[in-house]
């Protein structure tokens, strides 16, 4: 099952199933709880009948007693008391029609009551009036008669009423039984709550965490330049990510092909035929075709330098691309640091001469785990760097000292020395510390990324200290032997 919804619409279906569930659970729950409380509340309701039918019964049997007795004995605190009992029985009975206004059966029973008991009323209203007339000893035993009979006739609707009401009371075992839903309610509510949430985290955390491990292994291959893994199905963003990762993948297979023909392209079409034309000009500038003037030998030695400088651009040219592209191999094998010093030191000697400067370079014993010709070439472009930016009749020192994580090479100069706000791309490509440095002393700015390309490949790592005005200190450590 794959959902084409954008990884927005995915989040919101995350956060909406789980809400609606709890929404219905909520709404199950509310149900079971209004419930229980209007199950309570009949019950309450019906307690409160009982207990005005009970007023009933008790005002009625008061009221019944005082009257005979006030038969009986002719005293006044018992007329009062049977005249204050008899006048609450109509307030409980409006009270009562008012609490079962919504309980038809209920009410029909409360007025066949409240018939019976105004019959037991009206008796004893008679027997009263007998009783105040001097005809006092007919009346109370006419009135204990009568009002047996009405009395049971009272009591049988009393039992009548009682009867239905208790049918609406919550039982114990009925409040259990609410409280137990409830609560299974709830534990289901949680458990289910729970379960879906983790059954769509895992749903989706595999599905997005899959698309974006396809889409991590597809920059490893194209670092590695494996073809890619097939581009990924759907319309949300993370497929639209690996659509374009796809296109600017075969952008860069085809700007490394362009990139491989146009080195091509200035191996042989270029550098050849520099080389030839500067191997001409020496040869003029020497006489072989003939006499010239010094005029003309000095046109000619300017053209070779600008020649040459044209080959050794493109020499690093070719050199740092193919570093980059991983296209040169190096063989490292145990070499004599004090050997390879010695080769780079005479390679640049003339140079220096030419300013009077003085290369330093005590012999050392240390051997090293290296290409050899490759360091000599990082040797020689550091002190290339260090004659040029040297005032005349200068110092340069090259040293080297053994550490636990190998050898330490340092070549220090007395030069100008370097801002430290230059220091952090001072080995990046066609770097200057001074704009003018690529005129005026005739740097291309590959010297020290191509060193750092040679030191890097050897596993080593490259780096200067410098304080500007009191010269510079290129070092690179690499492994020893």
């Amino acid at each position: 099952m794959r959902f084409d919804l954008k990884l927005s619409q995915k989040g919101l279906i995350l956060v909406a199933i789980p809400l609606l569930f709890q929404i219905i659970f909520f709404v199950v729950l509310a149900g079971l709880i209004a419930a229980a409380e209007r199950e309570e509340m009949i019950a309450k309701r019906g307690e409160r009948i009982t207990s005005r039918i009970g007023n009933v019964s008790k005002h009625l049997i008061e009221s019944e007693m005082a009257l005979i007795g006030y038969g009986c004995r002719r005293v006044e605190p018992l007329r009062l008391a049977y005249e204050t009992n008899d006048a609450q029985i109509p307030l409980a009975f409006t009270e009562l029609k008012k609490l079962t206004k919504d309980m038809p059966e209920t009410a029909m029973s409360i007025t066949s009551l409240e018939i019976a008991v105004e019959r037991l009323r009206q008796n004893m209203r008679q027997s009263l009036t007998s009783i105040e007339s001097g005809n006092w000893m007919p009346a109370v035993v006419r009135l204990a008669g009568q009002s047996t009979n009405s009395y049971f006739a009272v009591r049988h609707e009393i039992e009548a009423v009682t009867k239905q009401i208790r049918r609406s009371y919550i039982t114990d075992k009925q409040e259990e039984r609410n409280r137990q839903r409830i609560w299974v309610a709830l534990i289901v509510m949680l458990v289910s709550n729970i379960v879906i949430t983790v059954l769509m985290s895992l749903y989706f955390s595999k599905n997005i965490s899959g698309r974006l491990k396809i889409l991590s292994e597809n920059t490893m291959r194209v670092r590695e330049r494996k073809e890619l893994n097939p581009p990924l199905s759907g319309i949300d963003e993370i497929a639209e990510l690996d659509r374009t990762f796809h296109s600017m993948s075969a952008a860069l297979t085809k700007a490394e092909q362009t990139k491989a023909e146009f080195i091509s392209m200035i191996s042989h079409d270029l550098r050849s035929p520099l080389t030839s034309l500067q191997f001409t000009f020496a040869l003029a500038e020497k006489g072989a075709f003939g006499e010239m003037n010094q005029k003309g030998k000095e046109r000619f030695a300017k053209a070779e330098f600008t020649v040459e400088r044209l080959v050794k651009l493109i020499n690093e040219l070719l050199d740092i691309e193919k570093m980059e592209a991983g296209m040169l191999t190096m063989v490292p094998a145990s070499e004599s640091l004090d050997s390879i010093v010695k080769r780079a030191v005479d390679s640049v000697s003339g140079l220096a001469d030419q300013k009077s400067i003085e290369i330093d370079a005590p012999e050392c014993t240390l051997n090293v785990n290296v290409e050899a010709d490759r360091i000599v070439q990082v040797l020689v472009n550091l002190l290339s760097n260090a004659i040029k930016f040297s005032p005349e009749n200068s110092k340069i020192v090259v040293s080297a000292s053994d550490l636990p994580t190998g050898v330490k090479v340092t070549v220090a100069d007395q030069g100008r020395g370097i801002p430290k706000d230059k220091l952090a791309e001072i080995f990046d490509r066609f770097s200057q510390v001074e704009h003018e440095d690529a005129t005026t002393h005739g740097g291309t700015g590959l010297g020290l990324a191509i060193c750092k390309a040679i030191v890097e490949g050897h596993g080593g790592i490259i780096g200067v200290d410098s304080d500007e005005g009191s010269g510079s200190r290129f070092w690179f450590i690499i492994q020893k032997s």
